[in-house]
């Protein structure tokens, strides 16, 4: 028989592991599509450490599909179904993937892309997954090493960057029980009841969480489209016990709390995590009141400066904080020059990992400029470190935009809409927004002669970069604010739309 990777497979075989409004898989269930994932996966000639790309939207299917890709050895390319075409097409050509799983929904897009991409085999979750599982055979694959994601983030010149950190040890097992401890026991999830998904799997943070989740032995339930009260309605009729939610999440239960609390049985959580954008300390407040002492903050990013952790009574004692970093993680403060600062100093937060540095694929120079020597690195944030350990955020990369907890990079933006006939310069910023944290601003000027509405200017975006980064709204300048260098003073427009408020609260 072959192994399983859940004690729970070989203790409650037919128990539900993972499940939606659509179906569910019980644990065994799970393991056999994992291993007959996992041999597909060899059969389409994908050798360890080949990459295959992944566009879907959630639904239980992610669970076998990354379980086997981790028995594999494969690292998964997860794309995120709001990119258009072009945008899937980079990502899966820019990380070599030789495979691409798709759901209906996103076919038309997923199938062109393939195409762009190169990629002949593309496998539709709807119509063809099953079939093509059980045309493998469930038999134990190697486990040595496991296998991993890579999962990409833009970077300030446009494009994204696959980020790859060191390569998986040991076996599919050793890396779950990691991943458990990281992940899961960091953040005081339990061994029982349900772990609740609400945010897109094709983000790190979800998709780690998750993983933890049944490494622990808890069930997974994938939830819809968010909506305050279906998501309390959730944990009550399933028992959840863990989630994790975004900061645009926390906002919109925070404002209902006066009509929604005390109508649901919220009693068996245990942790709710929350990232992936800095929370409003206000709405933090309401949940902690609301719920009790049950929500865990994390920070990180997808390059690897994480994770750090703030409990709840850790927050209630140092508003603010975000947290200390797990026990293979080390935070400093450096300089402009590169030197380490002392605790309580605000300067560049820089970052050391004992289980290996990250890198951009095909970007040694970006890798290189985020370096220091002693394996620090950087993506950017400002803070402090003080004598305690515990972390401050001042500022989060200064230039991206966090909107409903996705990272928008600018120049990306700005790349699109300077190609406009009319447009002769442009910048692209966040503007506070209650709701989603920032809403995406731009400011144009305009070629001589030249003019365009705003509303033309947008649809512009909108046909070659994904909606949720294009801007609201777009105002008209006589000239960009530059520096004689060329250095655009970003702040002179942004700031102004900042005036009394925190960018950071």
């Amino acid at each position: 028989m072959p192994s399983n990777l859940f004690a729970h497979t070989d203790a409650t075989p037919e128990a539900v592991a993972v499940s939606s409004v659509a179906g569910s898989y019980t644990w065994a269930e799970v393991e056999s599509r994992a291993r007959r994932f996992a041999a597909a996966l060899a059969e389409e000639g994908l050798a360890t450490g080949d990459r295959w790309g992944l566009l879907a939207q959630n639904r239980i299917e992610w669970t076998p599909l990354i379980l086997g890709n981790l028995r594999a050895g494969n690292r998964y390319v997860p794309c995120n179904w709001h990119l258009t075409a072009d945008e899937v097409a980079y990502q899966l050509s820019d990380s070599g993937s030789r495979l691409l799983i798709v759901d209906a929904a996103n076919e038309a897009v997923g199938r062109e892309a393939a195409a762009a991409a190169a990629i002949d085999r593309v496998i539709v979750i709807d119509t063809e997954l099953e079939d093509w599982l059980a045309a493998h055979p469930d038999v134990e694959p190697p486990d040595d090493p496991a296998g991993s994601v890579r999962n990409y983030t833009s970077g300030t010149t446009g494009r994204p960057k696959g980020v790859h950190r060191s390569d998986q040890t040991g076996d599919a097992r050793t890396s779950l029980r990691g991943v458990s401890a990281t992940w899961g026991r960091f953040y005081g999830f339990p061994d029982h009841g349900t772990h609740l998904v609400v945010s897109p799997m094709y983000h790190a943070l979800p998709s780690a969480y998750h993983n933890a989740a049944l490494g622990l032995g808890q069930s997974v339930f994938f939830e819809g489209r968010f909506d305050p009260e279906r998501f309390l309605a959730t944990i009550e009729r399933e028992g959840v016990t863990s989630a994790v939610i975004v900061p645009t999440h926390m906002v919109r239960l925070a404002k209902s709390a006066g009509d929604l609390a005390g109508r649901h049985d919220l009693s068996s959580l245990v942790s709710v995590v929350h990232g992936g954008a800095p929370c409003p300390r206000w709405a933090k407040e309401v949940l902690l009141d609301w719920w009790g002492p049950v929500v865990y903050e994390m920070f990180g990013s997808s390059e690897g400066t994480g994770p750090l952790r703030v409990t709840p009574d850790e927050w209630r004692a140092r508003p603010g904080t975000i947290g200390l970093p797990a026990p293979f993680l080390r935070v400093a403060a450096f300089d402009d020059h590169g030197t380490r600062l002392p605790d309580g100093t605000t300067g560049n937060l820089y970052f050391r990992r004992d289980d290996g540095q990250p890198e951009y694929v095909g970007a040694p120079g970006k890798t290189a400029d985020n370096r220091l020597p002693g394996g620090w690195f950087t993506v950017g944030d400002i803070g402090r470190v003080e004598e305690d350990g515990y972390v401050f955020l001042s500022d989060r990369k200064i230039d991206m935009i966090i909107s409903g907890g996705a990272n928008i990079y600018p120049a990306e933006v700005e790349a699109v809409l300077v190609g406009h006939p009319a447009v002769a310069d442009c910048a692209v910023f966040g503007i506070p927004d209650d709701e989603w944290g920032e809403q995406v601003k731009a400011a144009v000027q305009f070629e001589p002669g030249a003019a365009a509405t705003e509303a033309d200017l947008i649809a512009w975006c909108r046909e070659r970069v994904a909606a949720f980064k294009c801007p609201r709204s777009i105002d008209v300048h006589e000239a960009m604010p530059r520096e004689a260098t060329g250095k655009l003073k970003k702040r002179h427009l942004r700031d102004v739309y900042w005036e009394g408020r925190d960018r950071l609260v």
